[in-house]
């Protein structure tokens, strides 16, 4: 089996949020400070729900450290490190437990995405598409601290599949999404890159 790494890129996007809240957040703070500094009345109250979007977003930025506190990084592993259009594989998650926990749902998704960046005057935008192919249920249910639950399953990239293809300015993207939901506490998302060949490259 070989063992897959956590997506660089959703690793990119926490730490830009995590610049951008934290910004923000101050931006917002300052504002309401001098707002009510100044004897404006009332006004600075207008900075109070800025502050708390703010803090939202450093928390999603954050969810990854803060779920970490209670539930290990979860484990991928497949059965082929190159794969085909056509060709099914075998996934194994693991996940485990720093503390006890009840594992509301787990879910484990093949996915495809296309994104497009493109300028229009000044202005860079970049489009995504994103297709949910298949998944499976992994593990759910109460779990002790020191424990670690498995889920195996297969899928398959499509016969009329895309295979990977990144450039500049266009990427086709594969991977292997797991969602971790544990009551009470922050969700956990982690994306394992696959790489698609050709086929008359195999």
């Amino acid at each position: 089996m070989q063992s897959l790494r956590p997506s660089a890129a959703s690793k990119t996007g926490r730490g830009c949020l995590l610049l951008f809240g934290l910004f923000w957040t101050a931006f917002s703070v300052f504002w309401t400070i001098m707002a009510r500094k100044g004897g404006g009345g009332l006004m600075w109250l207008f900075g109070l729900p800025f502050i708390l979007i703010g803090v939202g977003l450093l928390a999603s930025a954050l969810w990854r450290t803060i779920a970490a506190v209670r539930v290990g990084p979860p484990k991928i592993s497949i059965s082929k490190a190159i794969l085909c259009p056509g060709e099914t594989f075998g996934v194994i998650y693991e996940q485990s437990f720093r503390t006890p926990v009840d594992l509301y749902d787990s879910k484990v998704e093949l996915v495809f995405r296309e994104s497009a960046t493109y300028t229009q005057g000044t202005d860079t935008r970049t489009d995504t598409y994103e297709q949910v192919l298949e998944s499976f249920d992994g593990p759910a249910g109460h779990f002790a601290a020191g424990q670690t639950a498995r889920q195996d399953g297969s899928m398959t990239i499509p016969e009329t599949g895309m295979h990977t293809f990144i450039a500049q300015n266009n990427k086709l993207q594969w991977f292997v999404r797991v969602n971790v939901d544990v009551q009470g506490w922050p969700n956990m998302v982690e994306e394992y890159e696959l790489t698609v060949s050709p086929e008359r490259w195999l």
